[in-house]
């Protein structure tokens, strides 16, 4: 499959979505690095036009946390630069998996992802939208409020899978498994991940990058901020600049072009 354009992308989430219906649905593929079967030039990886990456990198596929990089340039052949310092996150309590976003899941024996592995995505995303309890200042990507109703669905069977949706515009429920967003403390801040965007049953749904509080082994397969970096991410994401996230083990990451290794 091949990837659209991030407006393209943003202008198709604006046409499915009812005003208070949300799909995390987002045409985009894996990322395809030279250690495996796939076969692509690392610099393939980075959507034509993006301006900023968010970089997390872990020290093995099993690692349970990591480090976050903003890294910017200001021309889509200029190089990547650093922003900012590096941020501890909390990934998924099971390390990572490669998962669908902007190329096909390589090959060979690195884990994949899978419905409720608790595993996070490895690969290249786009970020779509910020989601908040609470209206909030200095937001430049599609800001979405979350209420009593909004519900994060990832049951395979259903046809509402790794969407985020109203419940209320729904006259008929067909899922058995679902988060209420508003119910969760994590979610009072999070920023949406074009994951699974062919939403292929058990290829994992509704992740995000979310507040990381208290002590914990890992997440459910999010990637978890302490709130200060959290809030610092959301206000620092152009949709202008078609911001991406980058995640994988460092053994991965070594294949990424020399000017993203920081």
């Amino acid at each position: 499959m091949e990837a659209s354009s991030y407006a393209g992308l943003i202008s198709m989430h604006r046409k499915t979505s009812t005003p208070r219906a949300v799909h995390l649905a987002t045409a985009l593929t894996l990322l395809a690095l030279s250690s495996v079967t796939c076969q692509a030039e690392p610099s393939d990886a980075i959507p034509s036009g993006c301006g900023q990456i968010v970089l997390v990198t872990a020290s093995d596929w099993n690692a349970p946390t990591g480090t976050l990089r903003r890294l910017s340039r200001s021309n889509p052949n200029g190089s990547w630069s650093a922003v900012g310092d590096p941020m501890p996150v909390l990934i998924g309590e099971h390390g990572l998996g490669w998962a669908l976003g902007l190329r096909s899941i390589p090959g060979g024996l690195s884990p994949r992802k899978r419905e409720g592995d608790r595993r996070s995505p490895a690969g290249v995303f786009y970020l779509t939208a910020v989601y908040c309890h609470e209206k909030l200042d200095r937001i430049r990507m599609p800001l979405l409020p979350i209420t009593a109703a909004t519900e994060a669905i990832d049951d395979p069977n259903s046809r509402y899978y790794n969407r985020i949706v109203d419940r209320r515009d729904i006259a008929h429920p067909d899922w058995r498994s679902s988060e209420r967003m508003a119910r969760i403390s994590d979610y009072a801040l999070c920023i949406a991940v074009g994951l699974n965007p062919s939403r292929q049953p058990g290829g994992g749904s509704c992740v995000f990058l979310h507040r990381w509080r208290g002590q914990r082994p890992g997440t459910a397969g999010c990637t978890a901020l302490r709130d200060p970096d959290l809030l610092t991410l959301a206000r620092w994401l152009d949709p202008a600049q078609k911001p991406v996230l980058i995640q994988a083990p460092r053994e991965a990451a070594g294949f990424l072009p020399a000017s993203l290794h920081f």
